[in-house]
C-alpha cells in the first residue's frame, strides 16, 4: 500500500505553527516540514533539488551563503515526518494488519525522503544521530505502549519516537539538551512542554513529579567529545533510575 492510498480522502494537512515575531531558526525548519508536507502527503518523492528550493525559500538564501547546514535540512524532513504521522498515523495503523504491514507502510513513506549523506561537526559531537521512522515504530511496538503510559524520551531530538508513543494515545514527557532542536520540539509537539537538561543527568535534573513509566529512547553508544567512555551507559542508567519499580 502506498502512502497515497493510505491518505486518500483525508483533510489537508494543517498548516499555520504559530511563530515568535522574528522568525527563529526552528521556525523556518517547521516552514520547510509544512512545504515537503504535500508532496509526502501524494506519494511523491523529496529529491536533494527540491529540498534545497524550500530551504532557501524559508531561509532566504542558499547554504553556499552560510544561511542553513543540511543538518538543518534533514531536520526539517524529519519534522515533515512526524506532521504526516500525526495527521495520517492514526489512518494507518487502523489500516495495517500487524505491526509489519505498518513497518512497510513506513518504509515506503521513509523512502520518499533523500538519503541524510552529509554530517555536521554537531551532529557528530552531540552524537546527533536520529531514529529512523521505521526503526521508532518497532521500538514504540517492542515498548508495548498503551495510552495509560507516560512515556518519557530523555534526548528527543526531533521527536520521532515520541510521536509514535503519542500515536499510541500515551502521554509524553520531552527533554533535548541542543537549542534549535529543542525549539522544533516545542513547536511540532505545542501542548508538550519540552526540557533542556543533559540527558546524562536526567534523573538529576527532571522534575521529581515526573515518573515515566517507559523510558523510550536511542542514546548515543560512542562517548562524546570530552565525555568519560561511560557516558552512555550512564545515561541510560539514569533513565532506568527515573522510570522506577515496575517501569
Amino acid at each position: 500500500m502506498s502512502a497515497a492510498i493510505v491518505i486518500a480522502d483525508l483533510p489537508s494537512p494543517p498548516t499555520g505553527i504559530p511563530s515568535d515575531a522574528e522568525t527563529s531558526r526552528a521556525d523556518k525548519i517547521v516552514s520547510v516540514a509544512q512545504a515537503l508536507l504535500p508532496t509526502l502527503a501524494r506519494g511523491g518523492a523529496i529529491d536533494a533539488r527540491t529540498l534545497r528550493a524550500a530551504m532557501e525559500t524559508s531561509f532566504g538564501g542558499s547554504d553556499a551563503e552560510g544561511l542553513w547546514t543540511w543538518k538543518d535540512a534533514y531536520e526539517a524532513c524529519e519534522a515533515a515526518q512526524v506532521l504526516f504521522l500525526r495527521r495520517f498515523g492514526r489512518t494507518m495503523r487502523a489500516q495495517a494488519r500487524d505491526p509489519a504491514a505498518l513497518g512497510a507502510m513506513l518504509a515506503r513513506v521513509a523512502a520518499l525522503l533523500p538519503t541524510q549523506t552529509r554530517r555536521s561537526e554537531d551532529s557528530q559531537a552531540l552524537q546527533q544521530f536520529s531514529t529512523p521512522i521505521g526503526l521508532a515504530h518497532v521500538a514504540a511496538a517492542a515498548a508495548a505502549v498503551t495510552p495509560g503510559d507516560l512515556v518519557l524520551e530523555p534526548s528527543a531530538g526531533t521527536g520521532l519516537l515520541a510521536i509514535f508513543a503519542e500515536l499510541a494515545g500515551a502521554h509524553v514527557v520531552l527533554n533535548e539538551l541542543a537549542d534549535t532542536r529543542a525549539d522544533l520540539l516545542g513547536r511540532l509537539f505545542p501542548g508538550v512542554g519540552v526540557t533542556r537538561h543533559d540527558a546524562a543527568q536526567i534523573n538529576d535534573h527532571l522534575d521529581a513529579a515526573v515518573r515515566p513509566s517507559i523510558v523510550l529512547m536511542n542514546p548515543p553508544f560512542s562517548a562524546l567529545a570530552g565525555v568519560d567512555g561511560t557516558f552512555p551507559a550512564h545515561l541510560r542508567r539514569q533513565a532506568v533510575v527515573r522510570a522506577g519499580e515496575g517501569g
